[in-house]
C-alpha cells in the first residue's frame, strides 16, 4: 500500500519542475519514497530521449555488421546480478547501494529476466481490472495481503576499460527496460529515477566512475504510480527485461539524429550535437554517405555523399542539417523492403590534414511516403491494404524477455502466412524488433505504453482527462517517438490502448503531429462514445487520423463501406483489433475479407492476437502452458485463460486459425471462368508487386489422389489488376478415358475430381524460401459425378446367404456373412460390431448433440443456453420397440428406432441397414415444436402476476430487483438439483435460480438468487459465483406435473421457513406471509436453441492407431472456418488428429469428409473400420472426427474454471478411439469472445430438420491390398452404394 500518506491537499499543491530531459516532474517536499507513487514523477536524472543507434569508433566497424559488441566503446552488463527480493513496497536492505555492502548471502537474478520466472513471486494475469484496487495513485494489492508489492534490489560489480577514464570520453549506463519503477546508484551515489516499463533509460555516469571495481545498484518496484498506465492485457511480470550495458562517447558527440527519406528521393537529416566541456568551435562538417543494402545486410557501392555544417546554438548544443535528393532510389514497402545504409561520420577535433574520426553511426534508411489523401491511406502514392496482427512481446520460457531468434521466428511465420503489418500492442517493443521489421518488411503501428483500462473510459473518470496525469501521458509518447522516429517500418503512431479520451490525449496527438508530420496517428478511444460498439458506427473524435474500431462485426464494416466508399473526407477504416483468436476461434474470417475486398475505404485490420501467452510449466510431471490462476494462491487475481488468444501457441506452433488467416488474406486470388476448358481469372491483390516472382502450377485429383499436374503459363499481372489464364495442359474429358484407371474401380468416371492451382515463389526472398506457396485455390469439376445405386441393387449381383436375425429380450443380433451387429432393445443403440469374431466397438454408437465448449461458446453463454443438449444424446427415450424387417429377399435387414431427445420433444429416427456390405446408418432429425415442457437449464423470464405492468425478476451487478421486461427476458437459468440439464422440470423439484448479471471481455458475472437469512420479509440477494446448489422449490399452481411454458409457479425457499419469492412494492423479496399474487410468477421459457451439433459418436476398441480420410484437411475445419482446408486424401496417426489447444475444447473436426478409415495395428484379423458418407456429390461430405481421448476430456462444466482437465498438456491418451459423424455443427464464431455468437448462417436453425446416412464398414487387410495402396481405400469406399437423395427415415 502507499506508504507516505500523500493526501488530497498535498496532491493539489504540487510544484512543477523540469528534469534534465525537459519532461515535467514534481517536488513534493515529502518523504523520498513518495516519488514512487506520484503520477507527476515520471523521471529524474536520466538523459533526454534520443533515437536508437550506436556510435562506433571507426567506419570499418560501423560497416562490418559485427554489431556494438565488437566495439571498444561497448561494455555488456547482461548476465547474473546479485539480487534480493522483498514482497513489500520499497523494502530493501539498508545501504545495499553502497560499495561496501556485503551481498554474499544474496541470490542471483539473470539480467534480463523476470523475477516471477526465476523463483521470486508469482505471475499474475489480469485483462481489464488491475491486480490492485483501482484508487490512483495508491497501490493496494487485491489478494489476501493488501501490502504485497514486490521490490527487488540488484547489485553488479564491473570494471570499465582504462581509456574510458582518461577524460576524453563520456560514459553512459543504459537499461533497456525495467518494470515498473526504478532508482539507480553507482558507487553509492544516486543517479536518478525512472518510470515506463517499455522504454530505455540512460544515465551519464562519467563523474561517478572509479578505476578498478565499480558497483552499480538498482532498486526496482513492481507497481509504482506508473502501473496505472500499464494495464495491458498481459501478464504482470517485474524485473529488468531488456539489455543492460555501458557505452562511451567522445566528449563532443552526436546526441540525436533524425532521418527522413521520402518516395521522391529526398533525404533529410537533422542532427543535434552535444559539445560537452569543449569550448573550441566544431572544425569539420558531418559527413553522410548512402549505400544500397545488399544481401544479408551487406553494403554495396556508395550511391551518394553529402555534408552538413555544424552550427553551435549554445555552449553545450550544436546542430547540423542537410537535404539531398537521391536519384533512382528503390522504394521501401513490406512487399519490397528496399533498404539503404546511411553512414554518418563526425570528424575528430584537429586540423583538416590530421583530422581523424570521432565517431561513426549507421542507420537503415527506407525511402517511402505515408499520407492520407481523399479519404485513403497511401504508401508511396498507392492505396494500402493492412493484413495485420497484434503482437505482444512474449516468450513461454522467459516471459517478457524476447530474444532475436524469437523475433525472427515471428517475422518468418507472419510473412509466410501473408501478414504485412503488426500493431505493437500495447507498448514500445525492443529496438531490435523495429530493425528486423525494417529489414524484412512489416508495416508497424508503434504504440505508447499507456493503457488504463481498469479505470474506465468515462470522461469524468479516465486518467486521460486528469491534469495530474498529463505529464505521465506526454512523457511516454514523447520518449517513444524520439526513440523510434527513424524506422521506415513505422507508418502509424498510436497514442495508447483502451485509456479513455480527454485533454491529455489531445495534447499527445498535437505534439506528435508537430514533431513528426511524416506519419499518421491513430487511437481507437478517440471517439465521443465511452464504449465501442459491435454493430453500430461510433462518433469519431478529432485526435485520430484513421477510424480504427475494435471488434466490429462484418455487418458494421459493410455499413461503413456503403456509407463512405464514395467520400473523399471520411476516414479510412482500419480495425485495430478484430477476429478474437481465443482458443478454437476465427470463424467468419472469410466474411470479414469479403467485405474488405468490396470497399476500398475498408483498408484492413489487425487480428487479436499473435501468440498464446502461456508460460511453460510442469504439472504432475506433464508439460503445460500455464495461464491466469495457475500461479499463486487461491486469492491471486486472475482472468483465467483470457491471455490465450493467439494465432500461434506459446512455442509458436501454429494454431489452426493461422492457416485460415493465410488463405483468406492471400495476395493472389483466383476465380473460375470456364473450368471445363481450363480458364481461370488471376487477381493480383498486392499493393506494389507484379506476379512475375511467382510460378503457377495446377493439379488434378481423383477422389483426392493426384492423377495429373503441370505448370501454368507465365503470369505477370500488375498490382491491383487481373487477367484470364488458360490451363492448356489439362487432360481431355472424360477424364476416365484419358487417365490411368483408379485401382479397383470398374467405373473411373465415378471418381470425384478437383482442380487446384497454386502460386509459389520462384526464388528465395528475404525470409521467404524459394518454392513457398503464397496462394492457392481449388474447385470441384462438374460432369464426372459418382454413380448412384440402391443398396439392394448393389447386393443383388453378389447375393449370398441372407442375413440371420436373432431376437432376444435384451437385443437384436444380425449376422451377415462375417459381420455380426447388435442393437440394444432398451436404448435402440448399436452396441456391438464384430467382423470375424473381432469386436470393434468399446462403446455404443449413440446420438450426440453436444460439443466440448469453446472459449467463444463460454463468452456467448452458450454453455448455459444450450445446456439441455449436454447429456441429450445419452438420455434418450426409446418411443417404441426396435422394429425389425428381415432381409431374406433383399439381403438387407432393417432395424428402425425412434428416440425422444430430452425434454425438448425433438425426435431422432434411426434406421440400421445391415448387409454383407456393412451397416448403413440412416437418420432423420426432427426438432421439437414450440410449447413443449420446460427443462432444467432453461433460460426463463419470471414475470410477477401481481404487477400491473410487465415486470420480471432481474439482476444488475449485485442487486436483485424488479425489472420491466423490454424485449428479450433476462437470463434466469432454472436448474433442477440432481437432474441433468434438459430433464423435464416437475412440480416439487428443488431448483437453483442463476442470472447473468453482467459481462466483461474476460468473464461472465454469474449470480445465484438466494433469500436473506433474517426472519420475515427479506431481500433476495445475488450470491456471487454459485455452485448449482438449490435454494428454492418450484411449485406449480395447478399442482403435480411437468412445468410447461407460461405455467404459474411459486418458488418456496428450501430452508424450511416457508418464505416464497415475491415482488412487493417494486422490490424482489422473500416473504413468509400468506401467499398471494405477489408470489406467483408466470414461467416464460425461451424456446431452446438448436443443439451445437447433430450427429453420432462411438468408441472403438484398443488397437486403432492410424487414420486415412478423403475430405478437407490436413488441419481441422468448421462451417465458418474451412477455406484453408483443401479437399484431398490425408493420413496420419489418430493421436495427431487431436489439436491440443492450451485449454482443451472442441477440436479436430474434418468438414466435408467423404470417408474416414480408422486402421488397426498390423496383424489384427480386421484391418480397420471405414466410416463413409452415403450421400452423393455435392452433398458428399459429413463432418467427422477421431481422437484417442474421450470427448469429455475436452469439455468443461457451466463454470469454465471448474474444468476437470484444464490444460492441453494434461490430456492423457487412451487405448480406445472416440469418433464422431455429424450432419451439422454450429460455427466457431470469432467477432469476439465475450458475447457474440457465430454468424446466423453458421448456426443450426432451431426449426430445421436433417436427413443423412453413413456406412460403418469393417475391412480386412486382403480387401485393401493393392499395388497402389493409396487408392485401395478409395476403391473400397466407391464400392459402397451411394444414396441420393438422402434416405427418408420413418418411425
Amino acid at each position: 500500500m502507499f506508504l507516505c500518506g500523500l493526501g488530497k491537499a498535498q496532491q493539489q499543491t504540487v510544484e512543477v519542475l523540469r528534469e534534465d530531459d525537459g519532461v515535467p516532474r514534481s517536488s513534493l517536499g515529502l518523504a523520498e519514497d513518495c516519488e514512487w507513487f506520484d503520477p507527476n514523477a515520471v523521471g529524474r536524472g536520466r538523459e533526454s530521449a534520443r533515437a536508437s543507434f550506436f556510435a562506433y569508433e571507426s567506419g570499418e566497424l560501423a560497416t562490418s555488421n559485427a554489431g556494438p559488441r565488437s566495439s571498444s566503446r561497448f561494455l555488456d552488463l547482461n548476465g547474473r546480478w546479485k539480487f534480493a527480493w522483498s514482497p513489500r513496497s520499497c523494502q530493501v536492505p539498508t545501504g545495499f547501494q553502497e560499495p561496501s555492502f556485503n551481498d554474499a548471502a544474496w541470490g542471483e537474478m539473470p539480467v534480463p529476466g523476470n523475477w516471477e520466472l526465476n523463483g521470486h513471486g508469482f505471475p499474475i494475469y489480469k485483462n481489464v481490472h488491475y491486480c490492485f484496487e483501482s484508487n490512483p495513485p495508491f497501490i493496494k494489492y487485491s489478494g489476501a495481503d493488501p501490502e504485497y508489492n514486490p521490490t527487488g534490489a540488484y547489485r553488479r560489480v564491473f570494471e570499465v576499460p582504462a581509456q574510458w577514464l582518461e577524460g576524453k570520453l563520456e560514459v553512459f549506463f543504459h537499461v533497456g527496460a525495467v518494470c515498473c519503477g526504478c532508482k539507480v546508484w553507482i558507487n553509492g551515489e544516486e543517479l536518478g529515477f525512472t518510470t515506463d516499463s517499455k522504454l530505455p533509460t540512460e544515465f551519464n555516469i562519467t563523474m561517478h566512475l572509479r578505476k578498478g571495481k565499480n558497483v552499480i545498484a538498482l532498486q526496482v518496484l513492481c507497481w509504482s504510480a506508473g502501473a496505472y498506465l500499464e494495464d495491458q492485457d498481459m501478464w504482470w511480470l517485474a524485473g529488468i527485461t531488456r539489455d543492460v550495458y555501458a557505452y562511451a562517447r567522445p566528449k563532443r558527440h552526436i546526441r540525436d539524429i533524425q532521418v527522413r527519406a521520402g518516395a521522391d528521393g529526398m533525404l533529410q537529416v537533422d542532427a543535434e550535437l552535444s559539445l560537452g566541456d569543449i569550448r573550441e568551435p566544431v572544425s569539420g562538417p558531418l559527413v553522410f554517405e548512402l549505400f544500397p543494402r545488399g544481401q544479408e545486410g551487406t553494403i554495396a557501392q556508395r550511391s551518394c555523399c553529402f555534408q552538413a555544417l555544424v552550427t553551435a546554438r549554445t555552449e553545450k548544443v550544436a546542430v547540423a542539417s542537410a537535404s539531398f535528393r537521391c536519384s533512382g532510389v528503390r522504394l521501401w514497402s513490406a512487399e519490397e523492403p528496399n533498404l539503404y545504409t546511411l553512414i554518418v561520420t563526425l570528424p575528430a577535433e584537429g586540423s583538416a590534414v590530421n583530422r581523424g574520426v570521432a565517431e561513426v553511426i549507421r542507420f537503415s534508411v527506407g525511402f517511402r511516403t505515408v499520407e492520407m489523401r481523399q479519404g485513403r491511406l497511401l504508401l508511396n502514392g498507392q492505396e494500402l491494404t493492412i493484413r495485420g496482427v497484434n503482437r505482444h512481446e512474449f516468450d513461454a520460457q522467459t516471459g517478457h524477455v524476447v530474444g532475436r531468434e524469437a523475433m525472427l521466428q515471428d517475422i518468418k511465420l507472419m510473412k509466410a502466412h501473408n501478414f504485412n503489418a503488426v500493431r505493437c500492442s500495447h507498448y514500445p517493443n525492443d529496438p531490435m524488433w523495429y530493425e528486423l521489421c525494417d529489414e524484412h518488411g512489416l508495416y508497424l503501428v508503434a504504440e505508447a505504453n499507456i493503457e488504463s483500462h481498469g479505470i474506465g473510459f468515462q470522461l469524468d473518470e479516465t486518467l486521460a482527462g486528469k491534469a495530474e496525469w498529463r505529464d505521465a501521458h506526454l512523457a511516454r509518447v514523447q520518449r517513444h517517438v524520439e526513440r523510434d522516429k527513424n524506422h521506415p517500418s513505422i507508418l502509424f503512431w498510436s497514442l495508447a490502448n483502451e485509456a479513455g479520451n480527454g485533454v491529455n490525449m489531445y495534447d499527445m496527438y498535437m505534439w506528435i503531429k508537430h514533431r513528426d508530420p511524416t506519419r499518421l496517428v491513430q487511437y481507437e478511444n478517440a471517439r465521443r462514445d465511452p464504449a465501442w460498439k459491435t454493430n453500430d458506427i461510433e462518433r469519431i473524435d478529432s485526435n485520430t487520423d484513421v477510424y480504427c474500431p475494435m471488434y466490429p462485426s462484418q455487418a458494421k464494416l459493410a455499413k461503413y463501406g456503403e456509407l463512405y466508399e464514395g467520400s473523399t473526407s471520411a476516414l479510412p477504416l482500419i480495425m485495430c483489433e478484430y477476429a478474437h483468436s481465443m482458443g478454437n476461434s476465427v470463424g467468419g474470417f472469410k466474411e470479414y475479407w469479403d467485405v474488405i475486398n468490396k470497399y476500398h475505404v475498408l483498408q484492413g485490420g489487425y487480428i487479436w492476437d499473435w501468440i498464446d501467452q502461456g508460460i511453460a510449466t510442469k504439472v504432475n510431471g506433464k508439460d503445460i502452458w500455464a495461464y491466469g490462476g495457475d500461479f499463486g494462491g487461491p486469492d491471486t487475481p486472475s482472468d483465467y485463460n483470457f491471455c490465450i488468444n493467439g494465432l500461434v501457441q506459446p512455442d509458436r506452433t501454429p494454431n489452426p486459425a493461422l492457416h485460415e488467416a493465410k488463405k483468406v488474406m492471400q495476395p493472389v486470388a483466383f476465380e473460375a471462368v470456364d473450368l471445363r476448358n481450363g480458364r481461370i481469372r488471376v487477381l493480383n491483390r498486392y499493393n506494389f508487386r507484379s506476379l512475375a516472382h511467382l510460378a503457377f502450377s495446377w493439379s488434378l485429383t481423383a477422389d483426392g489422389v493426384e492423377v495429373a499436374q503441370g505448370a501454368m503459363p507465365f503470369v505477370d499481372v500488375a498490382a491491383g489488376a487481373a487477367a484470364d489464364v488458360e490451363i492448356t495442359s489439362l487432360p481431355a474429358r472424360p477424364f476416365g478415358a484419358n487417365l490411368p484407371l483408379i485401382a479397383g474401380s470398374q467405373a473411373p468416371n465415378s471418381c470425384e475430381y478437383h482442380l487446384l492451382v497454386s502460386a509459389r515463389w520462384r526464388e528465395a526472398h528475404g525470409c521467404i524460401p524459394g518454392g513457398h506457396e503464397e496462394a492457392w485455390e481449388q474447385w470441384p469439376l462438374e460432369g464426372d459425378q459418382p454413380q448412384v445405386m440402391a443398396l439392394s441393387t448393389a447386393l443383388s449381383a453378389n447375393a449370398g446367404e441372407a442375413p440371420k436375425v436373432t431376437n432376444s429380450d435384451a437385443s437384436v443380433l444380425v449376422a451377415a456373412g462375417q459381420l455380426l451387429v447388435t442393437i440394444d432393445h432398451s436404448s435402440g443403440f448399436l452396441t456391438s460390431l464384430k467382423l470375424g469374431g473381432q469386436e470393434m466397438m468399446a462403446g455404443p454408437l449413440q446420438p450426440n448433440f453436444w460439443r466440448p465448449t469453446t472459449d467463444n461458446d463460454y463468452g456467448a453463454c452458450l454453455q448455459r443456453d444450450l445446456a439441455c443438449w449436454r447429456e441429450a444424446g445419452r438420455n434418450t427415450v426409446l418411443l417404441q420397440k426396435v422394429e425389425v424387417e428381415p432381409g431374406s429377399a433383399t439381403g438387407v435387414v432393417q432395424l428402425k428406432v425412434v428416440l425422444r431427445i430430452g425434454a425438448t420433444g425433438s425426435q431422432l429416427a434411426v434406421r440400421y441397414e445391415v448387409s454383407t456390405a456393412g451397416v448403413r446408418v440412416c437418420a432423420k432429425w426432427q426438432p421439437a415444436t414450440p410449447g413443449m415442457a420446460a427443462a432444467s437449464g432453461n433460460v426463463a423470464s419470471l414475470m410477477c402476476k401481481a404487477t400491473a405492468t410487465n415486470v420480471a425478476v432481474g439482476v444488475t451487478g449485485e442487486v436483485v430487483g424488479a425489472t420491466p421486461n423490454k424485449g428479450a427476458p433476462q437470463r434466469i437459468v432454472v436448474s433442477a438439483e440432481g437432474f441433468p440439464a434438459g430433464s423435464p422440470l416437475r412440480h416439487g423439484y428443488r431448483v437453483a435460480l442463476q442470472a447473468t448479471a453482467g459481462q466483461t471481455e474476460s468473464e461472465l458475472l454469474i449470480r445465484g438468487l438466494i433469500p436473506g437469512v433474517q426472519a420475515g420479509r427479506v431481500p433476495v440477494e445475488a450470491s456471487g459465483l454459485p455452485a448449482d446448489k438449490a435454494a428454492w422449490t418450484i411449485l406449480r399452481v395447478l399442482g403435480d406435473g411437468e412445468v410447461l411454458p407460461n405455467d404459474e409457479v411459486i418458488f418456496e425457499a428450501i430452508d424450511g421457513s416457508g418464505r416464497c419469492l415475491a415482488i412487493v412494492d417494486g422490490a424482489v423479496v422473500a416473504t413468509d406471509g400468506p401467499r398471494d399474487h405477489s408470489n406467483i410468477f408466470v414461467f416464460q421459457v425461451s424456446e431452446p436453441m438448436a443443439p451445437p451439433r447433430i450427429g453420432f459418436r462411438g468408441t472403438l476398441t484398443k488397437g486403432f492407431t492410424q487414420v486415412e480420410w478423403f475430405g478437407r484437411g490436413p488441419h481441422e475445419s468448421y462451417v465458418d472456418r474451412y477455406v484453408s482446408a483443401r479437399v484431398a486424401r490425408f493420413e496420419g496417426e489418430i493421436l495427431d488428429q487431436t489439436f491440443k489447444y492450451v485449454r482443451p475444447q472442441e477440436n479436430g473436426n474434418k468438414l466435408d469428409t467423404r470417408w474416414m478409415a480408422l486402421k488397426c495395428q498390423s496383424g489384427a484379423p480386421c484391418a480397420g473400420l471405414l466410416v463413409a458418407s452415403s450421400a452423393g456429390v455435392p452433398d458428399a461430405g459429413l463432418a467427422m472426427q477421431c481422437h484417442r481421448y474421450r470427448l469429455e476430456d475436452f469439455d468443461a462444466p457451466a463454470i469454465k474454471t471448474q474444468q476437470r482437465i484444464s490444460h492441453g498438456g494434461e490430456l492423457q491418451a487412451r487405448d480406445e478411439t472416440d469418433f464422431c459423424v455429424d450432419v451439422a455443427q454450429m460455427g466457431l464464431g470469432g467477432i469476439n469472445s465475450w458475447g457474440e455468437k457465430p454468424l446466423p448462417q453458421h448456426m443450426i436453425a432451431r426449426d430445421k430438420s436433417f436427413e443423412w446416412a453413413f456406412w460403418l464398414r469393417p475391412f480386412t487387410t486382403e480387401e485393401t491390398r493393392s499395388d497402389r495402396p493409396a487408392l485401395a481405400l478409395a476403391a473400397l469406399a466407391r464400392s459402397l452404394p451411394r444414396l441420393q437423395p438422402p434416405p427418408t427415415v420413418g418411425a
